[in-house]
């Protein structure tokens, strides 16, 4: 450190230098979190697409028992089934999709279990835009009679805490939805780890809910938050040094100390003054001849 710069030993400038690090510090740790968020969802990301892209398979071979975790492996898996839908049909209300406001349509679907077993699976056919002014009714019809289903796992939602309102529920938890639409297991069995989006059903109504896509969300938006906050901790030494000299050129100010002189800058010459020079020179060849 030369002379000039020896007020940087000072108690304010220690001080500012302390919290220039720190702010470098914090920068640097949320850019590893975010990056860290970056590889997860990386990894999350792949194994959607993974199972996404599995042909489908008969339920029973997913979920061979009505209490199997729909984990890792089995989300967004596609199987496909028959069966009949029983009880009413539920709406799950507020619920949006791809930015939009939308309802979804749920109901309970009555499936073969192994060996001859009745399960009852909680399922989402769909969605329809939210409107107020708009009845529902046909949106949420169900088909009847026997049906020939795509189905896709999800895993069930935790029971809500909200009060009930009739035909309606707040999160897609199999106890939830059954109570919602007013069936009863009776001597079945409820799925009460998984429900399933509808994919196809076959047949179907005039005007059914318009079925869920699996997302693609943008996991590359966490590795720019992590390159920015970099950027910003790399700023921050950059804004102690413009400080530094902003100081040290207010300080000569004060004492009289005459600013050093800009180094002139060599300007590139035009075309027309390297043709000028290219005439006199010849001109001078000339002369001398």
């Amino acid at each position: 450190m030369t002379a000039r710069y020896a007020f940087l030993r000072s108690r304010r400038w220690v001080g500012i230098a302390v919290l220039t690090v720190l702010v470098a510090a914090v920068c640097g740790l949320l850019g590893s979190w975010q990056l860290a968020r970056h590889e997860y969802r990386a990894e999350a990301i792949a194994r959607v697409e993974a199972n996404r892209d599995q042909p489908a398979v008969p339920l029973a071979q997913l979920l061979p028992d009505p209490t199997t975790e729909v984990g890792d492996d089995l989300e967004w898996r596609t199987v496909t089934t028959t069966g009949r839908y029983v009880g009413d049909p539920v709406a799950l209300p507020q619920r949006g999709v791809e930015g939009g406001p939308a309802d979804h349509a749920l109901a309970v679907l009555e499936v073969p279990g192994p060996d001859g077993e009745r399960w009852l699976l909680a399922v989402d056919r769909g969605w329809y835009p939210t409107d107020a002014f708009t009845d529902p009714t046909d949106r949420l019809a169900l088909p009847d009679g026997d049906l020939q289903l795509v189905l896709r796992l999800r895993p069930a939602e935790e029971p809500s805490d909200r009060q009930q309102v009739p035909g309606q529920v707040h999160r897609i938890a199999p106890e939830q939805v059954l109570a919602a639409a007013g069936a009863t297991a009776g001597p079945g069995t409820l799925v009460t780890t998984a429900y399933a989006w509808v994919v196809e059903e076959t047949p179907t109504t005039a005007n059914p809910p318009t079925p869920m896509t699996v997302p693609s969300p943008n996991y590359r938006s966490n590795l720019s938050y992590a390159l920015q906050w970099w950027t910003f901790g790399l700023l921050a030494f950059l804004g102690y040094a413009v400080l530094a000299r902003r100081e040290r050129a207010a300080m000569d100010r004060d004492e009289g100390v005459a600013p050093a002189p800009p180094r002139p800058r060599s300007r590139r010459r035009t075309d027309a003054e390297i043709e000028d020079a290219e005439i006199e020179a010849q001109a001078s060849e000339t002369s001398s001849a």
